[in-house]
């Protein structure tokens, strides 16, 4: 008859997994391995160093062996527990919705830079978990938007976001490829926020397996190269901001000199470039000319 296998504290845990993390070469195993013993045992990472020594119950355990096989095979870490922190906030997240990244935090830190002390009315394209407008809101107390998108999945898991953080009242949310089912009723806007699909189609079919196997489809593939919902955007946005107002976008690196170029065709002044925290492009913005 076959042994049980021992069992084990959460600090066990914890080093059995970031050494199993750090044996596949996964770049941030100690993180990845607290991340998740921590949302097993619903501990703070503190509240586990100070309760280590707790065996885990069966149920967990077998779900900690799951995660660990799971993360090793590509699923990342918060796909497995269902939130990612983004700007200081906890969003809950599912497959219906891009995987909201840390730089994508550059550009909440633009629109809160800009409009400081305001209280514009913010329209965000694509919103998928609401990430970038319900930052921006959580940031400016006054503020109030609208957002958009084509998965009504991701309009669910917005709209969630947007109660747990207790913005509901200074939000909406519509179902719409772009600007396609806005109505007057929600007037004209000082800011358009997007983080657009950019990555060209030829492309994702080598991108790394915890993308491209994780985030939806509808929210990477930018067509042929990767432009397309930047010129339609681009195109069409002056009729959605007021005089003033400012368009800010999301770029993959090497985009940059494109869409600053659109963003001239279209009639955009003041157009800037600003760079991520590894120095590479990420952020273009442009306000609509002052009649």
């Amino acid at each position: 008859m076959a042994q049980a296998a021992p069992q084990l504290t959460y600090q066990q845990w914890l080093h059995k997994m970031r050494d199993a993390f750090g044996q596949a070469g996964l770049p941030s195993a100690a993180l990845d391995a607290r991340v998740l013993v921590s949302a097993i045992s619903a501990m703070t990472q503190t509240q586990l160093a100070l309760k280590g020594d707790i065996m885990v119950p069966d149920e967990q355990a077998a779900q900690l062996d799951i995660w660990q096989y799971q993360h090793i095979a590509g699923v990342p870490v918060s796909r497995l527990i269902g939130s990612r922190e983004f700007y200081g906030l906890d969003f809950k997240i599912n497959s219906q919705v891009l995987d909201p990244r840390a730089d994508s935090e550059g550009l909440v830190d633009a629109v809160l830079a800009r409009h400081k002390n305001q209280t514009p009315s913010v329209l965000d394209l694509g919103t998928g978990s609401g990430c970038l407008l319900l930052s921006v809101l959580a940031n400016l107390p006054g503020a109030s938007g609208v957002g958009v998108d084509l998965s009504p999945g991701a309009l669910r898991t917005a709209r969630l976001n947007a109660h747990r953080l207790g913005l509901r009242d200074r939000v909406g949310f519509r179902h719409s490829r772009w600007f396609q089912s806005l109505h007057q009723g929600d007037g004209l806007f000082d800011v358009i926020v997007s983080n657009p699909p950019y990555i060209p189609s030829a492309v994702i079919g080598g991108l790394e397996v915890n993308v491209r196997d994780h985030d939806p489809i509808l929210a990477l593939d930018g067509g042929p190269d990767g432009l397309r919902d930047y010129r339609h955007i681009a195109r069409h946005a002056s009729a959605y901001l007021r005089d003033g107002g400012w368009l800010y976008f999301e770029i993959g690196h090497d985009q940059a000199m494109a869409v600053e170029g659109l963003l001239k065709q279209t009639g955009f002044d003041c157009i800037r470039v600003t760079p991520d925290l590894a120095g590479r492009d990420r952020l273009v913005c442009g306000q609509k000319k002052l009649r």
